[in-house]
């Protein structure tokens, strides 16, 4: 930065500030607006409330490179916060639960026919049970998080804010895309009706499905407690988890990123087995969160990019740049 007093010419370089400015300024407000949420709305500060809050703010602070990466992350933050609130007032309390609907429309579309009788994909595979699939899918329904944050990591070491940052913008938008779809068909999963029949328990807490194996196999509660947390338990239509890699695949393959375009694929492709494999979704929640995942993409290059939404983009990018 240059300033000029008559001919007298001084060079400033630019040092991080670490307590000091608009980003302190805007740290304190933050904080003190989504502390007095956590607090007065949601029932008190659990421990990824917790973990979220000191380790966001460990990053703030310990230097310049670490507050353009929280910053650059701010949309998955967003997303967070909507994701966690809207167990105060789920979908059901708007629009009818849909749980007999669902199994029937598998079972006519894709049942199996054995001789017991037609049987849902679901249904099939929770009689052909492997331990290498309990576990190679375990590992696959952890990556819906991971494998985002580390492309966006790469991307961002890279000096690529500008795909970073529209990635998150298309993750963010595809999952505000399902979540409208999840609120106007609010649906079981295939969990449920294994459990509970089509007998409406509206206060039904989360369940891991078929990966409680994965805990029991390795003596751990990993993902029991995961899904306790589940803010959106009658969220089965469509499979956010399906729709994911779509966004991953679409700014891997037009950035030509051959080895991100590869780990899209091979994710993609195991995540669609592993929703029905381990009871959270049917196929057909898969193949709507396929539709989901495309419908932001076609939105995305079709129309955000002809918007102001786009140069507003860049110009974010930049500033985290």
């Amino acid at each position: 930065m240059e300033f000029k007093e008559g001919n007298i010419q001084t060079i400033h370089k630019g040092t991080f500030q670490r307590f000091s400015g608009p980003q302190f300024r805007g740290y304190v407000i933050f904080m003190i607006v989504y502390v007095a949420w956590l607090t007065l709305a949601m029932g008190g500060i659990r421990p990824d409330h917790r973990l979220l809050l000191v380790g966001g703010s460990l990053l703030y602070f310990a230097s310049e490179f670490s507050r353009k990466l929280t910053l650059s992350m701010l949309i998955l933050l967003v997303y967070w916060i909507i994701f966690d609130s809207i167990r105060l007032y789920p979908a059901f309390n708007i629009f009818p639960l849909h749980i007999k609907e669902p199994y029937l429309l598998e079972k006519a579309l894709f049942g199996i026919e054995t001789v017991q009788g037609i049987i849902t994909p679901n249904e099939y595979w929770e009689q052909h049970r492997h331990v290498a699939l309990d576990l190679y899918t375990g590992f696959i329904y952890l990556c819906w998080i991971p494998i985002p944050i580390a492309f966006c990591l790469y991307n961002f070491i890279k000096g690529d804010r500008n795909t970073q940052v529209h990635y998150l913008f298309t993750f963010f938008m595809v999952s505000q895309l399902g979540l409208i779809f999840q609120y106007l068909y609010p649906a079981a999963p295939p969990w449920y009706v294994d459990l509970h029949g089509f007998e409406e328990i509206l206060n039904t807490p989360g369940n891991p499905g078929a990966l409680i194996n994965v805990d029991h196999y390795l003596g751990i509660s990993l993902f029991s407690g995961m899904y306790d947390m589940n803010a959106n338990v009658f969220a089965a239509i469509p499979s956010l988890h399906c729709a994911f890699p779509i966004i991953l695949l679409y700014f891997a393959r037009t950035r030509r990123l051959t080895g991100w375009t590869l780990v899209a694929v091979v994710l993609m492709i195991s995540t669609w087995f592993s929703a029905i494999y381990t009871y959270h979704h049917y196929t057909i929640d898969v193949i709507l969160g396929i539709m989901t995942g495309a419908l932001a993409v076609s939105i995305y290059h079709f129309v955000i990019r002809k918007t102001k939404i786009y140069n507003w983009l860049n110009w974010y990018a930049e500033r985290v740049s």
